[in-house]
């Protein structure tokens, strides 16, 4: 009984130390130190597993042969044929081993991986240190095999959650900074976010009829400060072409016009539905800057840039041209100031709450304020929803603009009730 315990403690112990993560060992070696035992056991993995699988076979070995001679001399005495005995030492041994010193240690060791190896670890310790030669010996041969196999080292791959586990543990112990951490977090969500999620929505465009005169067009460049406008005929759905700023240079003062549509590059249209990590290397392949982003009857839904994706890793870039106006201000008092076209997974995450699910037609706070109003809002009408009240700060054009959220005080979530 002793020796299955022996093997239950070598069995589970393997288990528990080889199925820590990259960010567990990290969280370890945060407590424990460089100078842990742990620490130092699992900088060198190759030389733990030779140790736990030499005491493992040791004790199993022990058990097996004990039980036989035990068998042996019991047969002897009852006069009972020693090779029965056997068969039968062999099945209730093996089972014995199976169950008590292998599958059930490994599996409760799989899950307390932790715990488990951070009590191991003295005692595995101290059977390396007594069982050393014999390690050395076994990592030799190991490493000879190795060669002559011409098996190289093993690359070692980790999954996304260790190393976001590992950014927010670098951020903790400060060797990251907010920025940093946004920008690699922001990575893992790139390939996941749809152009329509980032694009320039089609109420916003910048864009000129084909008929509009040059010097209008120079005006509007000048006024909005952008280098590529899109050129459509009779309506935003016909874009016929990307007019850039620096083509309009050598047509300045000239009496005779030339008309966009011969000035305007031709445009590069893509589905709203296109993710924005095929977008940027569509936009290296083509080099161009700027796509027309396209809904699923034809109809313009808006515009991308590649500043736009860029945006989706860095933050907001700021130009010379550019206001600064924050999509969100957050008063002392705890009362939210948004723009209404913010995307509901975002403001959810900015008041760390799940308060605003998107729904089937809408993604933005904007979207869900016409859902639950049914009509265009006024400027200063209020809605309740959920634990919050949402005022309508500033409408244009039949457009929600700024949008307050505070939360209720628990005497209006009684009378809402």
């Amino acid at each position: 009984m002793i020796l299955l315990v022996i093997s239950a403690f070598f069995s589970g112990s393997e288990t528990a130390f080889f199925s820590l993560s990259r960010a567990d060992v990290e969280s370890i070696r945060k407590k424990s130190g460089e100078k842990g035992i742990l620490v130092r056991l699992l900088e060198r993995p190759k030389r733990l597993l030779i140790t736990i699988l030499t005491g493992n076979t040791i004790v199993n070995i022990a058990a097996a042969s004990l039980a036989a001679v035990l068998v042996r001399d019991i047969c002897i005495r009852v006069n009972f044929p020693q090779i029965v005995g056997l068969i039968l030492q062999i099945a209730v041994v093996s089972f014995l081993i199976l169950l008590l010193g292998e599958i059930t240690p490994k599996f409760i060791a799989l899950k307390n991986a932790i715990a488990v190896s951070q009590k191991a670890s003295m005692p595995i310790r101290g059977f390396q240190l007594l069982v050393n030669p014999l390690v050395s010996l076994f990592a030799w041969i190991t490493n000879l095999v190795s060669n002559v196999l011409g098996i190289g080292k093993k690359r070692l791959f980790i999954s996304e959650d260790e190393i976001k586990t590992l950014v927010e543990v670098g951020q903790e112990r400060g060797e990251l900074e907010d920025e940093e951490k946004e920008m690699i977090t922001s990575i893992f969500e790139f390939s996941g976010t749809a152009i329509r999620e980032v694009m320039v929505p089609r109420i916003d465009m910048v864009a000129v009829d084909e008929n509009t005169p040059i010097e209008e067009v120079i005006s509007l460049i000048q006024e909005k400060g952008h280098s590529r406008i899109p050129v459509y005929r009779e309506r935003i759905d016909n874009i016929i072409g990307i007019l850039y700023a620096k083509d309009l240079l050598p047509h300045m003062g000239r009496h005779q016009e030339e008309k966009l549509n011969k000035l305007a590059r031709e445009a590069h249209f893509v589905p709203e539905s296109k993710m924005i990590d095929e977008m940027l290397r569509e936009f290296q392949q083509e080099k161009v800057h700027m796509a027309i982003v396209v809904d699923e009857y034809g109809g313009t839904a808006g515009l991308v840039t590649l500043e736009d994706i860029l945006e989706e890793i860095v933050g907001e870039i700021q130009d010379e041209y550019d206001t600064e106006l924050p999509l969100w201000e957050k008063s002392e008092d705890g009362i939210l100031e948004v723009e209404a076209k913010i995307s509901l997974d975002e403001l959810n995450e900015i008041m760390e709450d799940d308060a605003f699910p998107t729904g089937e037609d809408y993604e933005t706070l904007g979207g869900l304020i016409f859902h639950s109003t049914g009509n265009v809002p006024e400027s200063g009408e209020t809605i309740e929803y959920g634990n919050y009240r949402l005022t309508v700060k500033e409408v244009t054009n039949r457009r929600v603009g700024r949008v307050q959220i505070a939360r209720l005080s628990p005497t209006d979530e009684e009378s809402q009730e």
